[in-house]
């Protein structure tokens, strides 16, 4: 906004612009001094028992020690995560309202779901710290015949339009690294859409669909299990906690794909308080305890600082948005 000279003004109106000027600073510095005075909500885009909700709660747990004022969990699921955030984005931004945010909502919503979403990730959210990264393991249900990803292209190509893969919903992580799948692998395959990971989960598990790129979180135990066989991991590199399991690129050179979860915050909360949350998820995530819990998870902690966790949203915006249109993506 653009002020008139302070020259015209009459000497008392002036006074007070200057006055006002000056104090700004001290408001932002007063409310990071008073910042948590009661509980704090952090909102989810996706329904209770999956993957973004397992690790909402973990969070939320070290953050509420951390900060002295419980971290409340509120899922909001709906239109693939972007309802928690355009709640989030228009919310008070005083550190009150935290958003769990995941790509589908973040980098991959401005070209997926172009105009029919109601805010600006980049504009009207700020970026706090990216908590973790983690690959995504692509899982069949076990009497599917294949073993691995050769296996897979062999069977669609031999089978076209007749196999399909589950999703968190259209436009999430695992719906656009399945399309990168077909993409690469010139394979024909048809997409059944869910509200989330965990109904996605319930329906390979009932054999309702064929396959499903899901998390470690949901995805290690019924691989460990025998009741899903893992055929690859998305990532750049082998998973940690599956070392034995090849990457989709061995196969594919140059595939890669994953998810992560990261803390947002409207735009404009203080400075200081979104560097207050940034070093406590700093902290929260070099503790031994969360450090094995992420290892079970198959999550790789990060904890940048929002200037990293924001150069990253860009790039990953870009990246995406080319994806999307050598895919022939239809924004939703």
């Amino acid at each position: 906004m653009r002020f008139p000279s302070l020259r015209r003004l009459p000497c008392g109106l002036s006074g007070l612009l200057l006055t006002l000027a000056t104090l700004l600073p001290t408001a932002s510095t007063a409310i990071a001094a008073t910042w948590p005075s009661k509980p704090i909500h952090m909102l989810v885009g996706f329904p209770a028992g999956g993957a973004s909700d397992v690790m909402a709660r973990l969070v939320a747990d070290k953050l509420s020690q951390g900060l002295g004022q419980p971290v409340i969990v509120e899922n909001r699921p709906g239109a693939a995560g972007t309802l928690a955030a355009s709640t989030a984005a228009r919310a008070e931004p005083d550190g009150y309202t935290l958003l769990l945010a995941s790509p589908t909502a973040i980098t991959l919503a401005p070209s997926t779901m172009a105009g029919t979403i109601s805010y600006a990730p980049a504009k009207d959210l700020a970026a706090i710290s990216k908590v973790a990264d983690y690959p995504l393991f692509l899982l069949a249900r076990p009497d599917l015949g294949p073993r691995d990803i050769g296996q897979l292209l062999a069977l669609a190509h031999k089978q076209p339009g007749q196999l399909n893969f589950g999703s968190f919903g259209n436009n999430t992580s695992g719906a656009l690294a399945t399309e990168m799948l077909k993409l690469m692998g010139q394979a024909d395959m048809l997409h059944v859409p869910f509200n989330g990971s965990a109904p996605a989960l319930q329906a390979l598990l009932g054999g309702n669909v064929d396959l499903l790129f899901d998390t470690a979180v949901t995805a290690v135990p019924n691989m460990r299990a025998g009741k899903l066989v893992a055929l690859a991991v998305s990532g750049a590199e082998r998973s940690k906690i599956a070392p034995d399991l090849p990457t989709v690129a061995e196969t594919l050179p140059g595939f890669e794909a994953g998810s992560w979860v990261g803390l947002m915050a409207p735009a404009g909360t203080p400075a200081p308080v979104i560097d207050r949350i940034q070093g406590e998820v700093a902290r929260l995530v070099a503790l031994p305890d969360m450090r094995a819990r992420f290892a079970q998870m198959g999550a790789e902690p990060v904890g940048d600082t929002p200037a990293e966790f924001q150069r990253t949203l860009q790039a990953e915006t870009q990246r995406y948005a080319q994806l999307v249109k050598a895919a022939n993506l239809k924004a939703q």
